[in-house]
């Protein structure tokens, strides 16, 4: 056997895993969309759901209906757009100033940031909630957005601590010599070379904050739920049973619009990840 030959058996070798791997990752999503558009989800196989014996749309009409769809959709969409829209504008800011201290500082400063990270979120609840009853803030949407800032903060400055590390000194030096001042300095040198970062936050705090649950379960009230709460009504109880083809058509609807955003943000993501964001 020559080179050619043992080459080209590598390289079908890695194509058949890959596209083996493909499928293993892809079954679960198609078994839910099936499992959505059929009468009965419960005992079936993945088989006989994936055929669509018994097709049928009155999944997703009771999804839009029973579920108060749109109601929970708005409820979401404030909350993930508000949470990106201020991480963006503290965050930001916040990490350039970082890396303008001393190295020992700015190491000890951002590993304080990212420690508040390490909390799991559970452990987080309940304070939060304390507080948010104190200061008359328990069940609202702006009640619901601090709650997720805090999570989001600490990860979104260590992550744009990063990109303004990867900045050329030479370029701001440069600029200083012009008589570029502090605000021009990161408004109109050191922001534009951070963008593809920039890009990549926006889109990962997004979908932290369209899938986040924990909080959502905990802390909000009837007429701040999101998505992710409001799918829990087709759980069933004592007396009913849960019903399985519309949460399958709820999920799929709620993953549908994040599937979406990824793709067409694909990207950004990866030009931002590969541009500094993983750099300690």
């Amino acid at each position: 056997m020559n080179d050619r030959t043992k080459g080209r058996l590598v390289l079908g070798g890695q194509y058949a895993g890959l596209t083996l791997w493909l499928i293993i990752a892809l079954l679960p999503p198609l078994i839910l969309l099936a499992a959505a558009l059929n009468e009965t989800a419960m005992f079936r196989s993945p088989l006989a759901l994936l055929t669509l014996r018994d097709f049928t749309l009155d999944n997703f009409a009771t999804a839009f209906s029973a579920g108060d769809f749109w109601f929970f959709f708005r409820n979401s969409l404030f909350i993930a757009t508000a949470a990106v829209i201020i991480s963006v504008v503290v965050c930001v800011p916040m990490a350039y100033g970082l890396t303008k201290l001393r190295p020992r500082v700015r190491s000890s400063l951002s590993f304080a940031v990212l420690a508040m990270r390490f909390l799991p979120h559970v452990v987080l609840a309940l304070p939060l909630f304390l507080i948010f009853v104190n200061l008359g803030l328990s069940g609202s949407r702006i009640g619901l957005l601090l709650a997720h800032l805090s999570i989001h903060i600490p990860f979104a400055v260590w992550m744009m601590v990063g990109f303004f590390e990867n900045v050329p000194r030479e370029m701001e030096e440069a600029a200083i010599v012009d008589g570029c001042g502090p605000w021009r300095l990161f408004w109109s040198i050191s922001l534009p070379v951070v963008r593809p970062g920039l890009n990549a936050l926006a889109i990962l705090v997004f979908i932290m904050s369209w899938n986040e649950y924990l909080f959502a379960l905990f802390l909000a009230g009837s007429d701040a739920q999101p998505l992710t709460v409001g799918i829990t009504r087709f759980m069933g109880g004592v007396e009913a049973g849960a019903q399985y083809g519309v949460i399958a058509a709820y999920a799929s609807l709620i993953v549908l619009p994040v599937i979406i955003f990824a793709l067409l943000a694909n990207r950004y993501i990866v030009t931002g990840m590969t541009a500094g964001a993983v750099k300690g």
